[in-house]
């Protein structure tokens, strides 16, 4: 049995022993901490008692390290990375970064920066933003691959001192390889940006929804799809209450484009043509399958059918029957085309119905595609992003939608289109 002074001196050289283990440890993976100090939950180093002459130069010579983190080395074409600059200030004055330089290679676009900065021509302005020593500031910028190649990201910070001297830093460079993915079996939607994130486009027979508000970005969308089908010679039917925006495709391509017009105020001219067939409105369901099914019949001529549907009449059938009858009208209409080899894109404008109703036609498509606004700046931009694309590969990237650029890139097509087989 120990007295209790045995015991005192036991406990004693216990915890005399884990302060030594623990010293240890602490010297063995963070060195000598005399001159660091705790900042927040960062370890900086103290400045050391140096001489006027040393503190002069580190004024007119500051020591700045510069480094590069990118997320990942290796994209597809149209995916976005994160690229991030690091500015360790390890001198005893502060300095103000003023500008970075060639952070944008040839090949990319900005999608994103942090701090409110502003990207002007080649370099984004830092505004000056200070950097006191012996810490740290991150940059962070996201850019999207416009080009496939291997590319170099080599930028350059300059940054003014206290004595006013402008220096610079050129980075170490990091290469990207960006890669184009075309998956087999896809349909192109005719818009390049939008086959990028699809890995090539839409995939054969899927039901997919575009969801809106409407707006040009939103119309010229729709029309690439439908126009570049019947250029490609596919089979190209379109549901819709509006005939305006399609009826020169109606008379471009009369042997393979078909519209069926829910409304009864459509111009004669137009509803004469061989092409197009016409139902009262969207309030009798079973009149628009009756007339979809008679125009169907007329294409079984065709033994090997491809096409695809754009069904632009969604909210218009939602607000009339709500959401039981639309999804039963649906329900039915979707595998009708899809076993006739269409692939299907519908059209909703989400902003015209309750989320419950919205959610119980969404459940039935197996992709989506969602065109939104946000502000960017100052300024609403729109975007575009896949929300979802059943058991398939697609980049999660958020895409800016530009009205000139819909309106200007050439249709994306196959090598080779094929001449209509009816």
């Amino acid at each position: 049995m120990k007295t209790p002074k045995e015991k005192s001196a036991r406990a004693y050289n216990l915890g005399r022993e884990f302060t030594i283990a623990v010293e240890k440890l602490v010297m063995e993976k963070l060195g000598n901490l005399e001159d660091a100090f705790l900042l927040g939950n960062k370890l900086y180093k103290k400045p050391t008692k140096e001489p006027i002459k040393t503190r002069l130069q580190s004024i007119i010579l500051p020591n700045i390290e510069t480094k590069i983190a990118l997320e990942k080395s290796d994209l597809e074409l149209g995916e976005t990375v994160r690229l991030g600059v690091e500015l360790q200030n390890n001198s005893q004055a502060a300095v103000w970064a003023t500008r970075i330089e060639d952070l944008v290679p040839a090949g990319f676009e900005l999608a994103a920066r942090s701090g409110g900065y502003r990207y002007v021509n080649t370099y984004l302005d830092m505004h000056g933003m200070k950097i006191d020593s012996y810490i740290t500031e991150n940059i962070e910028v996201t850019l999207r691959s416009t080009r496939k190649g291997t590319f170099l990201i080599a930028p350059k910070v300059f940054y003014k001192t206290e004595a006013g001297v402008q220096m610079s830093s050129k980075l170490k460079p990091v290469s990207i390889t960006v890669s184009k993915t075309i998956l087999p079996d896809r349909v192109q939607t005719g818009f390049e940006d939008l086959d990028n994130l699809l890995l090539g486009g839409i995939p054969k027979n899927y039901a997919v929804i575009l969801t809106s508000t409407s707006c040009d970005e939103r119309d010229l969308l729709i029309k690439r799809y439908m126009e570049s089908g019947a250029a490609e010679g596919d089979v190209t039917l379109c549901l819709t209450a509006d005939s305006s925006s399609i009826r020169n495709l109606a008379e471009e391509f009369p042997r393979n484009f078909y519209v069926l017009v829910c409304n009864p105020q459509v111009d004669e001219a137009f509803a004469s043509l061989p092409n197009v067939f016409k139902v009262a409105g969207v309030e009798n369901l079973t009149e628009i399958n009756i007339a979809l099914e008679s125009l169907l019949r007329s294409l079984d001529k065709s033994k090997a059918l491809q096409g695809r549907a754009c069904v632009e009449i969604v909210s218009d059938v939602l607000l009339q029957h709500h959401a039981v009858q639309t999804r039963k009208w649906l329900s039915g209409l979707i595998p009708l085309l899809r076993s006739r080899g269409f692939t299907m894109l519908a059209v909703m404008n989400p902003h015209m119905h309750s989320s419950e109703e919205l959610h119980a036609v969404l459940d039935l498509f197996e992709g989506e595609i969602n065109v939104y606004e946000k502000k960017v700046e100052a300024d609403l931009t729109k975007f575009m992003r896949i929300r979802k694309m059943y058991n398939e590969r697609y980049l999660e990237s958020e895409l800016p939608l530009k009205k000139t650029r819909l309106m200007t890139t050439p249709l994306t097509l196959s090598c080779c289109a094929r001449t209509p087989n009816l």
